[in-house]
């Protein structure tokens, strides 16, 4: 077996730009998820700081569900549940019906019954057109998408100006230095990955 079957280090990402799937359709590609799963596709968890450490059957509870406004939404979603069901079932090898993808507290997320790495642990992230997981057998994993879009009324300086009191001195020159707005943009994005997951 390839060193990457056997160690549990995993980096997917999907592009979803082009899937646009019927209802019948979407509802086949939910259909493949155990049925305590399946409302979470269809509602998000509005706040995950009432999640205490439960598991696949509870992730959501009834009072912080609320309807995805948009398709692609739920697609993300969906997809995102699909890649944490392959990660069990391909990479840690669990029987499908078996896998139970539990939250902790804080809400991240890791599959119970996974005896294979004790500290093994997986992270999903979404936005735009892309869904991605990461996982890892002995460090915490970490993952952050972040879909660079062209600010919308305002110039690029006008735009990372609203985060500048979360940015450092070295952090901003870095950030506006010589170039075009679009590497600016890219910078920024680039920080601001680091500075927004500290929160």
């Amino acid at each position: 077996m390839p060193e990457e079957e056997t160690s549990g280090v995993r980096r997917w990402l999907v592009d979803i730009a082009r899937w646009r799937p019927s209802p019948a359709q979407f509802d086949a590609a939910a259909a493949l998820l155990p049925p305590h799963d399946r409302p979470a596709i269809y509602s998000y968890n509005h706040s995950h700081s009432t999640v205490t450490a439960t598991c696949s059957s509870s992730l959501l509870p009834p009072c912080t569900q609320r309807r995805f406004v948009k398709q692609d939404d739920r697609k993300r979603a969906l997809v995102s549940r699909l890649l944490q069901y392959s990660l069990g079932r391909h990479v840690l090898l669990i029987p499908f019906r078996q896998i139970n993808i539990c939250r902790t507290p804080e809400g991240k997320l890791y599959l119970k019954n996974c005896s294979a790495f004790p500290n093994f642990n997986f992270n999903t992230s979404h936005q735009g057109d892309y869904v991605g997981i990461a996982s890892e057998p002995l460090c915490l994993v970490g993952l952050d998408i972040v879909s660079v879009s062209k600010p919308q009324g305002e110039t690029t300086t006008e735009f990372i100006s609203n985060f500048s009191s979360y940015l450092t001195e070295h952090e901003w020159d870095c950030i506006v230095r010589d170039g075009t707005p679009a590497q600016v943009l890219m910078e920024f994005y680039r920080y601001s990955i680091l500075f927004l997951s500290e929160f």
